[in-house]
């Protein structure tokens, strides 16, 4: 038959051009149901029509040639890569879409989220401080608190610049050393999440424009932040040998109101697993990905998104500070300890 195949080759017609045929894109709003989407989105189908809804004007769907991809898929592409964090091939199969395609997608999408960030991620105003002094008291019994301070590293790849070992942190791997101030309903009140793997928090935050506004008293009310950072009149961090039964007072209410933030960081890298895991861009572009993330987290916390669980971070650290707590910050500190922890 083989031969007989062969030999009859020659009579056959002509094969037709193949007509293209669409790739077919699936839609995860019609195919999951509430509870599997929110397993493969760590949303409600609710949440996600919000952000469609918010995203929508600002995106086109003329990123691809031949077929285009309309803007709700490219936005459920983008959050199904921020809660999962897999691989570029295994997004796009999802939704029938191809892995460079995937990558267009998220940083085009990131970048409009990030344009929402002044509509999201606000430090609070006199009023709003007030309140805050309020809800933190009532959560830690630290007085005058508006928001509570720390650094987190989110994992990158090597860079392929010069530059490449400054992103190299103190444990060895390369991140981005993301700047964080939360609220008392864990929110972000302040990000900053431009600045290499090996730089100190400290450093961090004496360079912030935040810093600048409470050097000139722009702000009534103090910050909380752990002893990697320099004591001062604006800024408190724990006693490293607490001795007088004040300052084990303070060291206790410290703690405890300054974990709101260590909880702000678990609930925000298990909602987005992309942060957990190695973000494979360019140095800019793991920005953008992690502003985006940040303002994510505060829409869906005004939502009343339920937190997911939070597991045991491993970067949990108390570096030394690199700027010297001056005199007057650590008198200023006795003074605080005596006058509300006797």
């Amino acid at each position: 038959m083989d031969y007989l195949d062969y030999f009859n080759d020659n009579q056959r017609p002509p094969p037709r051009p193949e007509r293209r045929l669409l790739k077919d894109r699936s839609n995860p709003l019609n195919d999951f149901d509430d509870l599997h989407f929110l397993d493969r989105f760590r949303m409600s189908k609710e949440n996600a029509t919000e952000i469609i809804g918010l995203l929508q004007p600002k995106l086109s769907g003329d990123i691809v040639r031949g077929t285009p991809i309309s803007p709700s898929l490219q936005i459920l592409i983008t959050l199904r890569f921020l809660a999962c964090g897999t691989f570029h091939r295994e997004t796009g199969d999802l939704c029938g879409v191809g892995e460079s395609t995937v990558c267009k997608i998220v940083h085009k999408v990131c970048s409009a989220i990030c344009e929402m960030k002044k509509d999201f991620i606000k430090f609070p105003n006199a009023a709003e401080q007030a309140t805050y002094k309020v809800d933190f008291y009532e959560y830690g019994n630290f007085p005058g608190v508006i928001g509570c301070i720390d650094g987190c590293h989110i994992p990158i790849k090597c860079p392929s610049t010069a530059d490449a070992e400054e992103f190299r942190n103190r444990k060895n791997w390369f991140s981005i050393n993301v700047q964080g101030v939360c609220t008392p309903t864990m929110q972000f009140s302040n990000i900053v999440a431009r600045w290499k793997g090996s730089t100190h928090d400290s450093r961090i935050f004496h360079n912030s424009s935040l810093y600048g506004q409470f050097e000139t008293r722009q702000h009534s009310g103090i910050l909380l932040g752990d002893s990697g950072y320099a004591q001062t009149n604006f800024l408190f961090t724990p006693y490293l040998h607490p001795v007088r039964p004040e300052q084990q007072r303070y060291n206790q209410a410290h703690m405890l109101t300054r974990g709101l933030i260590e909880r702000m960081f678990g609930v925000w890298k298990n909602r987005f697993q992309c942060l957990r895991k190695t973000l494979r861009f360019e140095p800019r572009r793991c920005c953008i990905v992690i502003i985006a993330t940040a303002v994510l987290h505060n829409f869906l916390k005004q939502c009343g998104c339920p937190d997911p669980d939070i597991e045991d971070d491993d970067d949990q650290h108390v570096p030394i500070a690199e700027l010297a707590n001056d005199r007057n910050g650590l008198a200023y500190r006795d003074a605080f300890a005596l006058q509300h922890f006797s």
